[in-house]
């Protein structure tokens, strides 16, 4: 009997166990993004949505279609010559000047790594009429995927009347583009110099997406950002036998809303975080925003593990005494494309210890590429710069 009853409250206590199990994998992600969606790469499944056919202005995330049609037209080789309208498209883009010519796959790169607008613009006018030719064969290209709630008037995703888009059209067209060739291997690529033909000049490229080498596992995917739009991605994480497709519009806290959203997609089955001192690596836990304010109690781990590595180069920006400042200097550099961290330091002990953030755009594999970024963003903003080893 005192047997019997035992194994009835091991059944119980079982049976409470699995549904408390159950009931955390069927709860839903909070998120910040008015619109948000995941979904099964293979089957196409949506697994959970948030308003998931509200059309929103998409930001950069458009340019995973430019992408396409480029990567699909068979002319990557081509040599593009970029035209005055080109270069005097607003910023984030690479400072294209009229009359370079680049070849047509570097310039996906430049879109897809560095969200290039006058690199999209190029493209557009490349293998189009004109821009307006363009849009018409990325909206009617997007409704052929069942992309249909979807209109694009640009190549590049500024904010325009008439452009807009879903969170489900998003996964839509990223689904497909998975399966275009260079797709992947662009959007996989951290860093990388494209050379213009007509020119000396080199361009370095750099992706926006923190978590292509900066989460439990590689996700690509493609970042946008308006004032209008705020912020966007899409992008997709593989591991195992499993791929999770994510698409957010309207984010104000993008990279906790898409950790929450790869989280839920793969039922909390990832592998675990890499902490400081592990293979040199160090994830942002979720209450803290990736690569703002280092806390100085790290400093030694993080030392040691660059010790391993080989030297990194990074564009010195400013030092300041208030957080604020530098964290303004960062939204305002962010917004231009470039990836800014803060690090807080400290100096002296006791009441001699004193607090500054240090502000830098980076890191690039070599000096040249460091230099090259350099020199692009003296083009856009007026500050001092200059290149440091991190």
């Amino acid at each position: 009997m005192q047997t019997g009853g035992r194994g009835w409250w091991m059944v119980v206590a079982a049976t409470l166990l699995l549904a408390q199990a159950v009931g955390a994998e069927m709860d839903p992600p909070r998120v910040t993004a008015k619109a948000a969606i995941v979904v099964d790469a293979r089957s196409g499944s949506v697994l959970w949505a948030q308003a998931p056919d509200e059309r929103l202005p998409p930001a950069s995330t458009t340019k995973v279609m430019t992408a396409v049609l480029a990567l699909e037209s068979g002319r990557l080789s081509d040599r593009v010559e970029a035209s005055p309208q080109a270069c005097m498209v607003a910023p984030s883009k690479v400072n294209l000047r009229p009359g370079q010519r680049l070849i047509l796959e570097d310039l996906v790169y430049a879109i897809l790594l560095n969200s290039a607008n006058d690199a999209s613009i190029a493209i557009a006018e490349h293998l189009s009429p004109n821009v307006e030719a363009f849009g018409d064969r990325m909206t009617r290209r997007a409704h052929l995927l069942g992309a249909t709630r979807t209109n694009f008037v640009n190549p590049h995703g500024l904010t325009q009347d008439g452009h807009y888009s879903t969170v489900r059209d998003l996964a839509t067209i990223f689904r497909y583009a998975l399966a275009v060739p260079k797709f992947r291997e662009v959007l996989g690529t951290k860093s990388v110099v494209v050379g213009v033909e007509n020119s000396t000049r080199r361009i370095a490229l750099r992706s926006h997406n923190r978590f292509l080498d900066a989460y439990r596992i590689p996700v690509i995917g493609k970042t946008g950002y308006t004032i209008a739009a705020k912020k966007c991605f899409v992008g997709a994480g593989r591991y195992g036998d499993r791929e999770i497709i994510i698409a957010l519009m309207g984010s104000r806290d993008l990279w906790g809303d898409a950790r929450r959203l790869l989280e839920f997609g793969f039922d909390g089955d990832l592998p675990p975080e890499v902490r400081p001192g592990a293979k040199g690596r160090r994830v942002a836990s979720e209450a803290t925003p990736a690569r703002v304010a280092r806390r100085p109690e790290r400093s030694v781990a993080v030392a040691t593990a660059k010790s391993s590595r080989a030297p990194q180069y990074a564009i010195h920006v400013g030092t300041f005494d208030q957080k604020e400042r530098a964290l303004r200097l960062q939204r305002a550099l962010g917004r231009r494309g470039f990836d800014v961290a803060v690090d807080q330091l400290s100096a002296g002990r006791g009441k001699k210890r004193r607090i500054q953030y240090r502000v830098q755009v980076g890191p690039y594999k070599n000096r040249g590429q460091a230099e090259s970024a350099a020199r692009t963003m003296a083009a856009q903003v007026d500050l001092p710069t200059r290149v440091v080893q991190r």
